[in-house]
């Protein structure tokens, strides 16, 4: 689905993922939804050319994957995407799925957002939606394929966009747990 980065798209001034995102590096460590304590005022990084390898090798699904739409870049959608993997539950085979993390209410109304979901679902391709909970704490997540195939196929737009947002009001009060992070090995260099 995704080999290398659309040319023409960067991150910018965006670090939407410098917040959302649990790092749980020796290197870095941060629970989901608390700002990296590496992040300056300007959303640049205090620490990029020494950054670890697990920030320097990530990009969100919006750097990857050129069918999601132009304006869904994160820090002017309020969505993340987010390559993810599925087992198949009927042969243990691994298929590459799409994560779109709704960050607030406005997500609903960012543009491409129906049309991105969408082309994912036609393509059959596994689909989820993450709902991020408080500071600390897990997001609830669900597939949505199965409940967003109908609309899709109809191209009713005006029908996805409502089940996502009765989705994401459901996930509000989603199971969520506490993020916890993996113990510091000893020779690991605190950042």
């Amino acid at each position: 689905m995704a080999a290398e980065l659309v040319a023409d798209r960067t991150c910018g001034t965006c670090n939407v993922c410098c917040v959302v995102l649990t790092i749980d590096d020796p290197e870095l460590q941060k629970p989901q939804g608390h700002r990296c304590r590496h992040a300056n005022r300007d959303n640049s990084c205090g620490i990029y050319t020494t950054r670890p390898q697990t920030c320097r090798t990530f990009h969100c699904g919006w750097r990857y994957l050129k069918w999601i739409r132009e304006p869904l870049r994160p820090d002017q959608s309020d969505v993340l995407v987010r390559l993810r993997g599925e087992i198949s539950k009927v042969d243990g085979t691994r298929h590459l799925g799409v994560e779109f993390m709704l960050l607030s209410a406005a997500a609903l109304k960012a543009d491409g957002l129906a049309e991105s979901v969408a082309a994912a679902i036609a393509a059959n391709v596994p689909v989820f939606l993450a709902i991020p909970g408080r500071p600390g704490y897990t997001a609830a997540q669900m597939r949505i394929n199965e409940v967003l195939y109908d609309a899709v196929c109809t191209s009713d737009k005006k029908a996805v966009l409502k089940i996502l947002g009765e989705l994401r009001a459901k996930g509000l009060n989603g199971d969520r747990r506490r993020i916890v992070l993996s113990p510091r090995t000893p020779d690991a260099t605190p950042s």
